[in-house]
């Protein structure tokens, strides 16, 4: 199936808006509807706090913080309405849209809890989109990114600023015969209906008993892409993430395709991992899938 539906949570100014502009850009190549989720964490008084004085302090905290969210809200509303207004798609309800209205979007402000409640939105959208504003992402982003790649079962695109804004012409697949770049592959399918070239690239040799990155170039040139296999190994003292990001620089690729851990998520926050490296120094736009 094409992409119909992409969800766009967004919590702050600069990556929603490269979240908004890379999911308004996809939307107007596959005729999809963006929906695009705010949260807004409410504060609440705890139970455990003590009457009067706790309760009054922690009320009037309880306040400020309800104008912060609100004053948020209110700004990323306007970001939402600018980039809207700039791609010219109309602002309706999901259920309203059909292909002949081209890209459409809608806006959802919502109380909830953060990173918990992205996930259920996520899981009846075809593809999330994710923005990145700067050389890293902040801890809580990450939490998010995690939470919605491992709970949701959908497809992450990661898109820094303007990147999106033309199809992706040369797609890097990362490939390790692993389900889940398997799953990232299945998920990119759409993506590669209008790439020029794919290079699905393995590094190091691949364990015994699975398919290597020549059976999956052979796979899509029956799909009519252009595609050709590559397997590199890594220099001396570099990680595998360095070297596949590496050649995908060097290659000039404009999309990372890739599977999102395929160890445990403990393993990749103490140990280091390639996913967490990705999402951390690649400045291409990132396709994930777990």
């Amino acid at each position: 199936m094409s992409i119909k539906k992409i969800l766009a949570p967004i919590q702050a100014e600069q990556p929603g808006e490269a979240a908004l502009e890379a999911a308004l850009a996809l939307a107007k190549r596959c005729k999809a509807h963006v929906a695009v989720l705010h949260i807004r964490q409410t504060p609440t008084t705890p139970a455990s706090a003590y009457y009067p004085v706790g309760v009054v302090f922690v009320d009037e905290q309880i306040a400020e913080l309800n104008k912060a969210m609100e004053d948020q809200s209110t700004k990323l509303k306007a970001v939402f309405d600018a980039v809207v207004a700039r791609s010219g798609a109309p602002v309706i309800d999901a259920r309203a849209h059909r292909d002949d209205s081209g890209a459409t979007a809608s806006w959802t402000d919502q109380n909830g809890i953060l990173p918990y409640d992205v996930s259920p939105a996520a899981r009846v959208s075809d593809l999330v989109v994710f923005g990145r504003s700067g050389e890293d992402l902040a801890v809580a982003d990450i939490e998010l990114l995690e939470e919605v790649i491992f709970q949701s079962g959908r497809p992450v695109l990661i898109a820094p600023p303007g990147a999106m804004a033309g199809a992706p012409k040369r797609i890097a697949v990362g490939w390790n015969g692993g389900r889940e770049a398997a799953r990232a592959l299945g998920a990119a399918t759409p993506l590669f209906e209008d790439a020029e070239d794919v290079a699905v690239i393995s590094v190091d040799p691949l364990p015994s008993g699975v398919e290597g990155p020549e059976a999956v170039a052979e796979l899509l040139r029956l799909h009519g892409v252009r595609a050709e296999a590559v397997r590199i190994d890594r220099a001396k003292g570099e990680d595998a993430d360095e070297t596949f990001l590496n050649k995908a620089r060097d290659w000039k690729a404009d999309l990372i395709v890739a599977g999102a851990y395929s160890h445990s998520r403990w393993r990749e926050l103490v140990l280091g991992g390639f996913t967490r490296a990705l999402i951390k120094q690649a400045k291409t736009p990132l396709l994930l899938a777990h």
